[in-house]
């Protein structure tokens, strides 16, 4: 398989209101051919009142500005029609402050007061999160809960078999709406508070029987054919551990690796990444250019060869790689933990930004006009970025045993990695050149910015 992440509101737009929407996906089922994906993850479609969809006001209708229910699910059947399997964004950690069940807890309403996590006496009020120093504790007239990602997404409380319950029925219900599986968001965030010692700190033992459950049901409902994928953003050895009982995890070391490797020009980093997350496992690893929550690739490796190098890593290495919209094309974009718009502009279709499908809902400032990031003009130059891209693909749908592969026999020197991908019956050797100029490994004469297969 090969996944394609998409941000609705910025990907294609059926009817002209310049938002991207269920309907314009279903329409672009051509380009997710020529790219060759056969798996799309959706970033949050349910109704929410923020740009970014990650507060969630109801888990049982959609977002109206991407279409209706019944616009899901003809996304869903088109998409299947033609091969191509559908994961949704579950963010299930919290919820948005105008979604029923907190407004009702405001005002003391039973059962829904116990949803969420008020303050104790022996708390610590102050505490911040340990990766930006926001507060985790927030006053609303005098009420003081627990919204570990912001006053406006309170945390729901899992300690709460009822609320473990309402989880469930939001998985069954999705699944039977045509969805293949999930990206569970936050995923070690279930439990994140320690209530008898007042203080954060993840319990990774109760998530990981959270998501059992989680995939149990999953399971009950679907079969063994659920396809589910998590965010753990942690050390590998953590990460193990979730995707151990989920079936997938995103790799994030892998794309940090390559990123500062190439930065700094030596392959060290991506050495022991290699070594500690792409040896055997017990499940699949999903190593991915990006997403929402970062830098763009192409923001972050400034030369198109750079690019090039870090797409035939992602393609020849196991697991289910995925790719982030429009970093095949060379979108830029910066992101801040407070402001996340810079990196989900609209995708550009057209050298003018301007044609049918188009989606247009902000202000475009990283991928302009006529800048050359867009299919029109990557589709039309010689040597682009998105040829090499489609190349690529073709390779890996060629070679799908790499899904359920390993990596071995890594040998490097400061600009060169080789390694050997097998499943015990297949295999290959790669051999990379993240420099810019001639190098030579093992007696294979490598080009600058060069990945050949042997």
């Amino acid at each position: 398989m090969i996944g394609y992440e998409i941000f609705i509101r910025s990907f294609a737009d059926s009817n002209d209101d310049g938002i991207g929407d269920f309907r314009g996906i279903a329409k672009k089922v051509d380009y997710f051919k020529m790219l060759n994906v056969d798996l799309i993850w959706l970033t949050p479609h349910f109704k929410s009142p923020s740009y970014h969809g990650y507060d969630i006001i109801d888990y049982l209708d959609t977002n109206s500005s991407f279409g209706t229910l019944e616009d899901f699910r003809y996304m869903v059947e088109t998409l299947h029609e033609n091969g191509i399997r559908v994961v949704i964004d579950l963010p299930l950690n919290h919820v948005s402050d105008r979604h029923p069940w907190f407004k009702a807890a405001m005002e003391g309403e039973k059962p829904y007061v116990d949803y969420f996590l008020w303050a104790q006496p022996h708390f610590n009020l102050l505490e911040k999160r340990h990766w930006d120093e926001e507060l985790l504790w927030h006053n609303r007239n005098g009420k003081v809960y627990y919204g570990v990602f912001g006053g406006s997404s309170p945390d729901l409380n899992y300690e709460n078999p009822e609320v473990v319950e309402k989880s469930l029925e939001i998985v069954e219900f999705w699944l039977k709406q045509g969805v293949d599986g999930f990206r569970f968001d936050a995923a070690k965030h279930i439990y994140d508070y320690d209530v008898k010692e007042g203080r954060f700190r993840y319990d990774h033992d109760k998530n990981v029987r959270y998501w059992q459950l989680v995939m149990d049901k999953a399971r009950s409902v679907k079969g063994g054919n659920v396809f589910a994928v998590t965010e753990v953003w942690d050390d590998p050895e953590i990460v193990d551990r979730y995707a151990k009982t989920i079936g997938c995890s995103f790799n994030f070391y892998f794309t940090e690796a390559i990123r500062e490797s190439m930065q700094h020009g030596t392959v060290y980093k991506i050495v022991d990444c290699f070594q500690r997350t792409l040896t055997k496992k017990p499940y699949k690893p999903s190593n991915f250019t990006g997403n929402h929550d970062m830098h763009r690739l192409a923001q972050m490796l400034p030369q198109e060869e750079q690019r090039k190098v870090f797409f035939g890593l992602l393609m020849t290495t196991p697991g289910v790689p995925f790719i982030y919209y429009g970093d095949e094309l060379g979108m830029k974009g910066m992101y801040d933990s407070t402001f996340t718009e810079d990196v989900i502009e609209p995708f550009p279709w057209y050298a003018s930004l301007s044609g049918e499908g188009q989606s247009f809902w902000k202000a475009v400032r990283f991928n302009r006009a006529f800048t050359g990031v867009s299919v029109e003009e990557q589709l039309s130059r010689e040597n682009s970025l998105l040829k090499e891209v489609i190349n690529w693909t073709k390779f890996r749908k060629e070679n799908e045993w790499l899904e359920n592969a390993w990596i071995e026999n890594v040998t490097h020197n400061t600009f060169t990695i080789a390694y050997t991908v097998t499943d015990g019956i297949n295999g290959i050797r790669v051999y990379v050149n993240i420099s810019g100029h001639h190098e030579s490994h093992e007696g294979v004469s490598l080009k600058p910015y060069e990945v050949k297969i042997m």
